[in-house]
């Protein structure tokens, strides 16, 4: 079962994902060629070949028929044991097939946004399985949160810069969902010189300070861009309550419309929320440590409740 096709490499490993009837999971071929990202450990034919393949590398994906179906990446000590990485099987997964996906995603966010401030690439939605990439201005936080991107991240790195022109790279490699990859934890600079305060990101109006290096994931929740805007159209007229908040992202979106009053709670962040509302002079805006418990169960009308995590620093009361 080695090197059929045109164009693949005689070494290259096959894959066999079960049909209906062989998989408890009733694994259908149909779902991973109409887009499907994932093929699960229980729906494919795993033999001693396959649980060899290393953590991250690559093998093309067959149906039941032996019909190639992509290029995947294996991991077979997880429960996603292939992410589909390209549909043509002969695909080569180095520094221009990388710098390939990035551009066609930074023409999209280009169309999106004035600013240089965005989430660059969104894992599968942008061809990168398991890879996030956020953009704040002249530098990048790469999270590779899957094998077989860890195991290139030199040349996903050289592709960043290339396209997108930034100097520093940081390769954020936290979370569970490492863990669950079998990848350790692990914070480094790629390229660049690491940022040694908080960089301002504007955003739906407010500008946030992202700590880019010691902050959650990446620094900024720039996925919950639209529903902060949202929110802060749900606010307008009120008071409102952003309860275990990182960086303020809800709160700080309604505060920029200068239509609502506030009170609030903050998380191990808040320096750099409090950083954010004192640029802004927000005479409306104060930040509490106290327990989330008793300020919800006050009988104030709050607008808004936004839960996510932590608690405040010790030594910062309020603003």
């Amino acid at each position: 079962m080695l090197g059929k096709g045109p164009g693949i490499p005689a070494d290259m490993v096959f894959l066999d994902l079960e049909d209906a009837v062989q998989s408890d999971a009733k694994a259908d071929a149909r779902a991973v060629r109409h887009g499907f990202p994932w093929v699960y450990a229980n729906e494919l034919v795993t033999d001693r070949r396959t649980k060899a393949i290393p953590a991250g590398g690559v093998a093309v994906l067959e149906d039941a028929e032996r019909r190639p179906m992509g290029l995947v990446a294996v991991n077979p000590a997880s429960k996603i044991i292939c992410r589909m990485l390209d549909a043509d099987p002969a695909a080569v997964i180095d520094k221009a097939w990388f710098a390939g996906r990035i551009a066609r995603a930074l023409a999209h966010r280009e169309r999106l946004y004035a600013e240089p401030f965005y989430r660059l690439i969104h894992a599968e939605a942008d061809g990168l399985p398991g890879v996030v990439i956020d953009r704040f201005g002249d530098v990048a936080v790469v999270q590779p949160n899957a094998a077989w991107a860890d195991a290139r991240i030199d040349d996903l790195g050289a592709a960043l810069a290339e396209v997108t022109g930034v100097s520093t790279i940081i390769m954020n490699g936290t979370g569970r969902a490492r863990g669950l990859e079998g990848l350790p934890e692990e914070t480094r600079l790629l390229m660049g010189k690491a940022p040694t305060a908080p960089i301002p990101v504007p955003m739906n109006g407010a500008t946030y300070m992202a700590d880019v290096m010691g902050g959650q994931k990446t620094g900024l929740f720039y996925d919950q861009r639209p529903n902060h805007a949202f929110a802060a159209r749900l606010a307008r007229d009120a008071a409102v309550l952003d309860v275990f908040s990182h960086v303020g992202g809800f709160s700080l979106a309604a505060l920029a419309s200068l239509e609502a009053s506030f009170a609030r709670t903050s998380p191990i962040t808040s320096p750099v929320v409090l950083m954010n509302a004192t640029t802004r002079t927000f005479a409306r805006f104060s930040a509490v440590k106290t327990a989330a418990s008793s300020v919800i169960s006050t009988s104030r009308p709050w607008a808004l409740n936004c839960c996510a995590s932590r608690a405040l620093p010790s030594g910062i009361e309020s603003l």
